[in-house]
């Protein structure tokens, strides 16, 4: 739509951007003031002179500089890294818009890049790393919310007309692509890139043919664009209800629809349907309201493969290691409006038989299996609406908790919270993930199908919410004898170490720090300033010592102005994502002028996880 044309990184020109669940996208661009292309980039005014179609393509770069080092390497001339910016407001608030470059790209010439070579467009806000492990969790999400009517899922390839194939063939090998091998030929020449996509190189195979022709009249340059369907029929009929009988050609073999370039702005489009393969992957991952009988059966395999040799094949529990059932709907319906057995699924339980199964964490499962999973355990054990818990501290005396804990509950979950026949309430990871009220709750009502039973008939409320507390106390070590009330610091605590040394970090990604470097930066009391990126709530059940939180739906300007500015201080950031908010705040920290700054790299959960220090607060 006209209206969701936007600013172009190319000067006088706007575009509108079609994106498709596989992270490719076409981007359609127009001339909003062609005397402003008259310069380096007249080249676009130029083409659309005489044509439409495709003029350029770009292939996403994780890192621009890298792939720029690796084709000069290659000795292919390129020109130097150029930077833009497509917002032309600047960022305001917490955001991930650093105010720096936005998109870096690479061109082979950027005066006039040659129509059948790609640029390389690295995209600063996305995170390529995170893509590459939890490809089926971005497949799967971005499947769900990006639909379009005409059945498309992505982009199978691009046919590029080549008047000289050997050259090109040779270039593109350079560039790092791999050449698939089947169907090679005098006339084409196909280069694998991401999962499903390619491109393939296409030379004439007569003088009168369409690839001749289409070379004569454009030169080199992309001749087609090859879409992946649900459902080719459906296609057909969208399309047949819209266009112009003489638009549409169908290819039984292979079974392909072609809209012809005459009919598609100069370039021609063809529509052939995604493998059974991937259809059912779609299909094995498809989330929504209630799972349908395919995606049940995959995550109710991966519960049996993963997870029924402790919890039980019907979710009995205490198969093994007294692991708890999970057909309890007290604990599932509680849970379902809490991340607590998410996180233990994704990080697990240390010092226990718990392990965390989450593939970033060197387990077997995505995000997306985890929920799978997740959802097909709450509509197993029933549950039709959460039970919401409220996220604020539960007050108690903590001795008399301590007295109501000997008493009635450490026959199971052990004098030092370690677990015998019960979880173990004094794992660090345990306390970071359950909120005060998710405790209280079990406490109070039990666990329905599990050997935990209710107290509220034997204990009374005060009792209840004091042995409450006491568990909450335990999140700085069980061994601690009494801890005192935790409060956020003021702006002149902010600092901590203010006389320490400066940490000497060694950063990923000059950006990324180190769970284990930040520790040992605590330990020699260094000079650095803590940021809890995650909300008030959070920061009381759990945080590093020394941190104040920075929610990042609160305005900046609370915050900054009572953090030094590049006076060597470290400014270092965590959240439990462990990068979502964490960078949200650095980016901005960045955009302000910052210089010394870190994320880190693990998050809280993990950090306690590890078992370095954390405190609760009030």
């Amino acid at each position: 739509r006209a209206e969701e044309f936007k600013k172009n990184i190319f000067e006088g020109t706007v575009s509108g951007l079609a994106s498709f669940p596989d992270f490719s996208s076409i981007e359609f661009m127009a001339l909003e003031d062609s005397a402003k292309t008259t310069g380096k980039e007249s080249f676009i005014s130029d083409f659309l002179k005489h044509h439409e179609g495709v003029r350029m393509f770009s292939l996403s770069s994780s890192s621009v500089d890298t792939t720029y080092a690796w084709l000069s390497s290659q000795g292919l001339e390129v020109d130097s890294i150029r930077d833009f910016r497509l917002s032309s407001k600047p960022a305001e608030g917490w955001s991930m818009d650093d105010g720096r470059a936005q998109i870096r790209a690479v061109d082979f010439d950027s005066v006039s890049p040659p129509a059948y070579l790609p640029r390389f467009e690295e995209d600063r806000a996305f995170n390529y790393q995170q893509m590459q492990t939890e490809w089926k969790t971005y497949f799967a999400f971005s499947r769900s919310f990006s639909k379009h009517p005409n059945g498309v899922i992505g982009i199978a390839a691009l046919k590029i007309a080549v008047e000289d194939l050997e050259a090109a063939r040779e270039a593109y090998s350079k560039m790092g692509l791999p050449e698939l091998k089947e169907n090679r030929s005098e006339h084409l020449a196909r280069f694998k890139l991401k999962e499903h996509q390619e491109i393939q190189l296409i030379a004439s195979k007569s003088p009168d043919d369409e690839i001749a022709d289409f070379l004569a009249d454009r030169g080199p340059g992309v001749f087609a664009v090859v879409f992946e369907v649900k459902n080719l029929y459906d296609t057909h009929c969208f399309l047949r209800d819209r266009m112009p009988d003489e638009a549409l050609r169908m290819d039984s073999l292979p079974d392909r629809l072609t809209v012809l370039k005459e009919h598609a702005f100069g370039v021609q489009l063809e529509f052939q349907e995604e493998s059974e393969e991937q259809s059912l992957l779609a299909q094995q991952l498809q989330m929504g309201p209630k799972l349908d009988e395919v995606a049940q059966q995959n995550a109710e395999g991966m519960y049996l493969k993963y997870c029924a040799l402790c919890h039980g094949e019907d979710r009995e529990g205490y198969a093994a290691d007294f692991a708890p059932s999970l057909r309890s709907h007290s604990l599932l319906a509680t849970a379902q409006s809490t991340n607590f057995l998410r996180y233990t699924i994704q990080f697990g339980r240390a010092n226990t038989a718990m392990a965390g199964y989450l593939s970033t964490q060197g387990g077997p499962l995505e995000y997306i299996d985890i929920e799978l999973i997740l959802q097909w355990l709450y509509e197993e054990s029933g549950v039709e609406e959460p039970i919401k818990l409220s996220r604020e501290p539960v007050m108690g005396d903590m001795e008399l908790g301590a007295e109501v804990y000997a008493k009635n509950c450490s026959i199971c979950h052990g004098q030092n919270g370690e677990g015998v026949t019960g979880p173990a309430l004094g794992n660090p990871m345990l306390l970071a993930t359950a909120t005060d009220e998710f405790l209280r709750y079990a406490i109070q009502n039990g666990r329905d199908s599990t050997l935990m039973p209710s107290f509220k008939d034997s204990l009374s409320k005060v009792e209840i919410d004091a042995v409450t507390a006491f568990l909450r106390s335990r999140a700085s070590g069980w061994d601690v004898p009494k801890v005192d009330t935790v409060s956020i610091p003021k702006p002149e605590n902010y600092v901590l170490n203010p006389n320490g040394p400066i940490p000497n970090f060694n950063l990923r990604e000059g950006r990324f720090l180190p769970a284990e470097q930040l520790n040992e930066a605590l330990e020699d009391s260094v000079r650095i300033v803590l940021l809890d990126a995650r909300s008030e709530v959070a920061w009381r059940q759990t945080h590093i010592p020394g941190s104040f939180p920075v929610p990042y739906y609160e305005e900046p300007e609370n915050f900054l102005k009572h953090i030094p500015k590049n006076d060597s201080t470290w400014v270092v950031a965590y959240c439990a994502c462990p990068h979502a908010a964490s960078e949200r705040v650095i980016s901005t920290l960045n955009r302000y002028g910052y210089k010394n700054t870190a994320i880190l790299d693990e998050g809280i959960l993990v950090w306690a996880q590890m078992g370095y220090s954390v405190q609760h607060g009030q």
